[in-house]
C-alpha cells in the first residue's frame, strides 16, 4: 500500500514538473542588480530577456515574464532574435502581472515650459531628428498648418535622374518644386520641416521639402531629393497635381491655432499654442523610439521562435516617413505599398513591385515563427503600422488587440514584393519566405490611419492561410480589410503565392470618410480556395470590392446594410472588369441589391434584399455573430470613441 502511495505521489510530482513553468518578475520602479523575483525584481525587460537567453536553449517548460505596472521607457526598440526563442515547443511569455498594467513607452516627457506670448508656450526638447506628434495630457496634438487646402500655382523646375542610381529602375526627369501664391504660401524660415499632403482617389502622399524660394508674387517650395523624383512620377491615382490643393504644415509662420505645435530642430526648442492646458502641470510626451519592438530571424532556416506578448500597452513611438538617401516621404502606389524606386513613366507593374515596399512598423517581425499578440493595447503610436508581419511570418496570432488613435494602420501581413518568392531583391532568396498561417482575429480598431489616410485598417500583400475574423472596424478615410496585390490588366501572368485566405465574420463600416474607389473589404489578384463569409458591413460605397484580375473567392452569407443618407449609387458588390473571374457570390443579405458585374464566370445567386423592410432573423443571427467573440468583448469599450481629426475638414480626395 505504502509503494503504490508513493508511486502516486511521483506521478503527481511529475506532472506537476512537466506542466510547471518558470517565472520572472520585472519592474521599471525596481533598483539595480534585482533576481527577477517577485520579491527582487528586474528593472527592465531587457535584462529579463538577457536572463531568459541564458536559460531557453532546452525548455522543459513555459517560461513567463511577469511585467508589473508602469512605464517602461525605451530610447530605441526591444530587439528578439533566435537567441531569446521559446524552446522544445515550449513558449516565452512577456505578460502583465494580474490586473497591473505595464506601458512599453517611446516617449520622453517634456518639462520646463516658458510663455512666449498670450497661449504659445516654449520648452526646450534635445534631439535632432523632425518631430512630427506631440501628445498633451493624453490627447495628440497637430503640426502647425494651414487651416484649410491651398492650392497650388503648377509645377516648378526639372530634377535628371541618371537611371544608375540604386533607387531608380531607368532614367528620365522629373518636377523639382511646387509654385503657390505668396500670398497664400510664405517662404519659411525652416523650409526642410515643411511638408505638402495631396488626395487623390485612392492616394494620399506627403512631400517633404528642402526649401523655399520668393520670387516675386510666387513662392516655391523645392522637394526633398530624390525621393521628391520618386513620389511626384507615379502613375494613375497617385500622381502628384501640382496645380491642386495642398495642406501645408510644420512651419512656425504657421503656429497660430490651438493645438498645434511646432520643433524648431535648428534650436532644439518646441513651441506649443495651448488650449487652456495648465504647461506648469501639463504632461507633454515627444515620441523618441523609433519603433517598439523588433522580432527579427536571420533567414527561412533561422528563425525567432515561440513568443507571447500578452496584456501590455504599446505606446509613443516616432517615425520620420520612408527615407532614401536623406531625402523623406510617405509616397503610396496603394494602400500600404509604398513607392521606393524612381520609374520613368510611373509603371510599377513592370518592376513586377519590386519598386514598392512597406513602412516598417511600431512592432516589426521577419523571418519569424509562432509569434503571438494577445490582448494587448496599441494607442497613441507615430508608426505607419502597429504591427508588421512583413517576411517570412509563419504560424502566429494577433488576437483581442485593442488598436485606437494610431497613424497608421493596425496590422500588414506580408509584401509586395512577394509576388514572386526568391527573386532576390529587396530580400535576398534565404531571407525571403511567404507569411502564412496567422490569425487576426477579436482586434477593435477605431482612430486609426489618422495621418497615413490611404492605408486599409487591416492589409495583407501576397499570402496564405490567413484569416482577418471576427474583428470590429469602424471610422476609416479609407477601406477597412484589403488583401492580395497584382492587377489582372498589369501585363504580368498571376502571381500563385495567394491562397486559402479568409475574411470573415467581421464588423466593418462608416469607411471612405476621405477616399475613395475601394471597398470595405477589398481584393486583388488570383487567391485560390478563399472566403469572404458572414461579415456585417454598413455605410460603404462600395461594400465589397473584387478588384482588378481577383479570382476564386466565395462570397457568402453577409449582411450588407448599403445605406448613406444622401449617396448614390451606393454598390454592395463592384466587379467592375472581365478579368475577374471565378467568384461565386451565393446567399447574402442586402438593403438594395445594386451590384455591378462585368467578371468572367461569376455566379451570383439566392440574394435577399430588404429595401423596404427588416432584415430578416436567419441575416440578424449573422449580424450578431460578426464583430467581437465573447471571450474578448471587454476590450469593447461601452461608448463609442469620440472622432479624431488632425486635417481640415474639407481636405479630401480631390475629385469627391
Amino acid at each position: 500500500m505504502k509503494t503504490k502511495i508513493l508511486l502516486l505521489t511521483l506521478g503527481l510530482l511529475s506532472n506537476l514538473i512537466i506542466y510547471a513553468q518558470i517565472e520572472y518578475h520585472v519592474s521599471p520602479d525596481a533598483g539595480k542588480n534585482g533576481k527577477g523575483t517577485l520579491e527582487a525584481p528586474f528593472n527592465s525587460i531587457e535584462a529579463a530577456k538577457q536572463k531568459v537567453a541564458k536559460v531557453n536553449k532546452n525548455m522543459q517548460q513555459d517560461i513567463v515574464v511577469y511585467l508589473h505596472g508602469g512605464t517602461y521607457q525605451l530610447t530605441s526598440p526591444i530587439m528578439f532574435k533566435e537567441k531569446d526563442s521559446g524552446t522544445n515547443g515550449h513558449s516565452i511569455m512577456y505578460k502583465a502581472y494580474k490586473n497591473e498594467v505595464p506601458l512599453i513607452s517611446g516617449g520622453e516627457k517634456v518639462t520646463g515650459w516658458e510663455q512666449v506670448s498670450g497661449n504659445i508656450y516654449k520648452a526646450k526638447l534635445n534631439r535632432e531628428s523632425k518631430l512630427r506628434t506631440l501628445f498633451v495630457n493624453g490627447q495628440r496634438m497637430r503640426m502647425a498648418g494651414t487651416e484649410e487646402p491651398i492650392k497650388g500655382f503648377g509645377q516648378w523646375g526639372n530634377f535628371e535622374v541618371k537611371g544608375t542610381e540604386s533607387w531608380a529602375f531607368d532614367g528620365g526627369s522629373s518636377m523639382d518644386g511646387v509654385k503657390f501664391k505668396t500670398e497664400d504660401v510664405a517662404a519659411f524660415k525652416n523650409a526642410e520641416d515643411v511638408e505638402l499632403v495631396q488626395c487623390n482617389v485612392w492616394t494620399e502622399k506627403i512631400y517633404c521639402i528642402r526649401e523655399a524660394q520668393q520670387i516675386g508674387d510666387t513662392t516655391i517650395l523645392k522637394l526633398q531629393q530624390p525621393y521628391g523624383a520618386i513620389a511626384t512620377t507615379m502613375g494613375w491615382a497617385a500622381k502628384i497635381k501640382p496645380a491642386s490643393k495642398f495642406v501645408v504644415r510644420n512651419a512656425q509662420e504657421l503656429l497660430n491655432t490651438p493645438g498645434e505645435f511646432y520643433f524648431n530642430r535648428k534650436t532644439q526648442t518646441l513651441y506649443f499654442y495651448s488650449n487652456g492646458e495648465d504647461m506648469s502641470t501639463a504632461q507633454v510626451i515627444a515620441p523618441l523610439s523609433d519603433g517598439l519592438i523588433r522580432i527579427e530571424g536571420t533567414s527561412t532556416e533561422s528563425r525567432v521562435r515561440s513568443i507571447r506578448f500578452e496584456g501590455i500597452d504599446f505606446s509613443y513611438d516616432h517615425w520620420n516617413l520612408m527615407e532614401i538617401e536623406g531625402s523623406h516621404a510617405f509616397a503610396g502606389v496603394q494602400s500600404s505599398g509604398l513607392a521606393i524606386q524612381y520609374i520613368s513613366d510611373g509603371n510599377w507593374h513592370r518592376t513586377e513591385y519590386n519598386c514598392t515596399s512597406v513602412p516598417r512598423g511600431t512592432v516589426e517581425i521577419k523571418n519569424a515563427e509562432n509569434i503571438t499578440f494577445d490582448k494587448n493595447s496599441f494607442e497613441r503610436l507615430s508608426s505607419a503600422i502597429a504591427i508588421n508581419l512583413v517576411n517570412d511570418v509563419k504560424n502566429c496570432k494577433v488576437n483581442g488587440n485593442y488598436f485606437y488613435d494610431l497613424l497608421g494602420n493596425s496590422v500588414n501581413v506580408g509584401h509586395p514584393q512577394h509576388y514572386k518568392i526568391g527573386d532576390g531583391h529587396l530580400f535576398s532568396p534565404d531571407v525571403e519566405g511567404i507569411c502564412e498561417n496567422i490569425h487576426i482575429t477579436n482586434n477593435y480598431i477605431r482612430n486609426v490611419c489618422l495621418d497615413f489616410r490611404q492605408l486599409e485598417g487591416i492589409t495583407a500583400f501576397f499570402v496564405a492561410n490567413v484569416k482577418i475574423d471576427h474583428n470590429d472596424i469602424a471610422g476609416m478615410p479609407y477601406g477597412a480589410i484589403t488583401m492580395g496585390w497584382w492587377w489582372g490588366n498589369s501585363g504580368l501572368p498571376p502571381s500563385k503565392v495567394a491562397k486559402n485566405n479568409s475574411m470573415s465574420f467581421n464588423k466593418a463600416g462608416n469607411t471612405h470618410r476621405v477616399l475613395k474607389d475601394g471597398g470595405i473589404i477589398y481584393t486583388l489578384g488570383e487567391q485560390p480556395g478563399s472566403v469572404i463569409e458572414g461579415n456585417y458591413l454598413y455605410k460603404g460605397r462600395r461594400c465589397i470590392y473584387p478588384d482588378d484580375g481577383s479570382a476564386y473567392w466565395t462570397i457568402k452569407r453577409n449582411v450588407i446594410d448599403n445605406r448613406i443618407p444622401g449617396e448614390k449609387n451606393i454598390i454592395w458588390l463592384h466587379i467592375w472588369r472581365d478579368n475577374c473571374h471565378d467568384l461565386v457570390v451565393q446567399d447574402n443579405f442586402v438593403k438594395s441589391n445594386n451590384i455591378k458585374d462585368n467578371g468572367k464566370n461569376t455566379t451570383i445567386e439566392n440574394t435577399h434584399h430588404f429595401m423596404t423592410s427588416d432584415f430578416s432573423e436567419e441575416a440578424k443571427e449573422i449580424m450578431k455573430l460578426a464583430g467581437i467573440q465573447d471571450e474578448y468583448k471587454n476590450i469593447v469599450p461601452k461608448k463609442e470613441p469620440k472622432r479624431i481629426e488632425l486635417y481640415p475638414n474639407d481636405f479630401k480626395d480631390t475629385d469627391h
